[in-house]
């Protein structure tokens, strides 16, 4: 019933609607930009009266993500249209049959010698356009449907050879006298013409392209709104901590933004951070005239992020690209809101050209700030507490070693994505950072150079006759360790320092010297043993030595 009431739905909007098309090009109302090149698109189009209208040359969008809202129904129909080409150029192509087609023109054959040169006049004949091959589609999915993304296919038979004449010039008609008008077409052989004058040529028509168009179908006048995510639009926070004097930083940040979407003139850009959950990010709509079947399920079947490069997502520009929470459409009229853990902070109306960049400052603030000597040791076991000898840090580039860094609150009303971040001391460069989600408030930690004159050492042994055997826990059998760890810290500078160490470990915690803070790190939830991270702030004096130790019990399979 209900596919009979939609059938009648457009049969009756199909009576009551005008057919001749309206030609509209959306107005853009607001852009929100993503970090991964995904951006969110306001548009709109003012219907007069009810009708089809037709967008030119509509934008390709993420499966799922098309919208339309107006005062009545609106039915949105994908097809394409030729169009003219104001770009195209007839240049030539080396064939006389398509280049002089439709000419009037004089041909003088080659004859023997001593004999008077023939001439013919007669117009060139144009050869038909080919048909498009048919496109083949296989149906063998529907005995295996759990499947089937793997067996469509959509193929074309093979192009046919491209028309020719063979070794001829093909005239219709001709004003020799010796020949009669109404002969029809005449076959010239090539190699017999020795010149060839164009006595009349046709006005050519500019060229002409396959066009994909969007129609709308507008059962009653009124505003038109549309809301899509698609690519082609990018920003990238950088951020320039200045250390002022001895306890307070400044910090600013900036973004660019890169527009390769199309060109912008007074439109509402927003600049969106946080962990949105775009699951067909990389699922074109069905919409697009670009799309195949073929293609569209197999994207589908895809997994973004496996095994090779895929959207949006895939560098550094893409710290937020995806996250089990679920992402809406939002309003981005209003400066600086926020959905749950989305900001979005206004840049107001920009004009910006296709290919174009944009920097500017977002935001500043200052705040006080600590110097210390930061140092994480990394843990070195598995889900099933076995010892892999591979730190989940990367000791090549020294992440596990000690770091002179800075410390402050955000003082920004929005939190700090993930960027760069540049440190200064003094107007001069001292090094670079990677600054991580930080909200208003929380704290930040930024490293600077490598501590070279702080010596650190970390060893974990197992305690001698404290093994237990035999702990079963899902089918796999355990023996559960005790584990002693000891941290060193040697300053050799001439003034102390303020150390933040951080030791991670799986298991459960005995005893730590000095009281550390202890936090539980997320990425253990389904792991045998709880992820830990003891973290420790302690004054070392010029020229001395600070040692701590801890013991915590481990599960390792067997």
């Amino acid at each position: 019933m209900k596919r009979a009431a939609f059938l009648l739905l457009l049969i009756t909007a199909s009576q009551a609607i005008p057919a001749e098309e309206i030609a509209v090009q959306p107005n853009i109302d607001s852009v929100g930009l993503f970090k991964n090149g995904l951006c969110v698109v306001h548009s709109f189009f003012e219907a007069d009266a009810p009708g089809i209208y037709r967008w030119d040359d509509p934008p390709r969008c993420v499966h799922g993500t098309f919208f339309v809202e107006s005062e009545g129904s609106v039915v949105v129909w994908s097809t394409a249209r030729k169009v003219a080409d104001p770009d195209s150029v007839n240049l030539p192509t080396g064939t006389l049959q398509t280049d002089l087609a439709g000419a009037t023109v004089r041909l003088t054959l080659s004859t023997a010698p001593n004999t008077p040169p023939v001439e013919i006049t007669g117009t060139v004949w144009k050869m038909p356009e080919p048909k498009e091959a048919p496109r083949i589609w296989n149906t063998q999915f529907e005995s295996d449907p759990f499947s089937y993304s793997s067996r469509l296919q959509n193929g074309t038979v093979p192009p046919a050879p491209a028309p020719s004449t063979g070794g001829f010039l093909v005239l219709e008609g001709s004003e020799d006298a010796n020949v009669p008008a109404d002969t029809g077409r005449r076959f010239v052989s090539l190699g017999s013409i020795d010149r060839v004058e164009v006595l009349e040529m046709p006005r050519r028509e500019a060229g002409t392209k396959e066009q994909g168009v969007l129609l709308f179908v507008v059962a009653k006048p009124g505003p038109v709104r549309i809301s899509y995510l698609t690519k082609g639009a990018t920003w990238a926070p950088s951020y320039f901590v200045d250390l002022k004097d001895a306890k307070t930083l400044r910090l600013n940040q900036t973004a660019v933004v890169k527009n390769e979407l199309m060109s912008l003139s007074g439109v509402e850009l927003s600049l969106i951070s946080g962990f949105p959950n775009v699951a067909f990010s990389h699922v074109d709509s069905p919409l697009w005239q670009g799309s195949t079947l073929a293609g569209f399920f197999g994207q589908l079947s895809s997994q973004p992020g496996r095994g090779g490069s895929s959207l949006m997502m895939q560098n550094t520009m893409a710290y937020n690209s995806r996250s089990t929470e679920a992402m809406a459409l939002p309003d981005l009229q209003e400066p600086g809101a926020a959905s749950e853990d989305l900001h979005f902070e206004s840049l107001g109306k920009q004009t910006l050209a296709k290919g174009d960049a944009l920097s500017l400052e977002v935001a500043a603030g200052e705040t006080g700030y600590e110097r210390v000597v930061e140092w994480t040791v990394p843990d070195t076991r598995n889900a099933h507490g076995q010892y892999t000898g591979n730190e989940q840090g990367n000791p090549a580039d020294g992440s596990d070693d000690p770091w002179d860094a800075v410390t402050f609150e955000n003082p920004l009303k929005f939190p700090m994505t993930t960027a760069s971040a540049t440190i200064r001391d003094g107007g001069k460069f001292r090094g670079q950072s990677r600054s991580d989600w930080t909200n208003p408030g929380q704290r930040n930690c930024l490293r600077i150079t490598k501590a070279l004159s702080v010596q650190a050492d970390h060893t974990e042994v197992e305690e001698p006759g404290k093994r237990e055997q035999e702990i079963w826990i899902g089918g796999r059998r355990y023996f559960r360790s005790t584990v002693k760890g000891t941290a060193s810290v040697h300053n050799f500078r001439g003034q102390p320092v303020t150390l933040l160490m951080r030791i991670r470990f799986s298991g459960e915690l005995q005893e730590a010297e000095l009281a550390p803070q202890d936090t539980l790190r997320h990425e253990g939830v389904f792991s045998v043993n709880p992820r830990h991270e003891l973290e420790w702030k302690v004054a070392v004096a010029a020229g001395a030595e600070q040692k701590v130790t801890y013991q915590y019990t481990v599960l390792v399979m067997n």
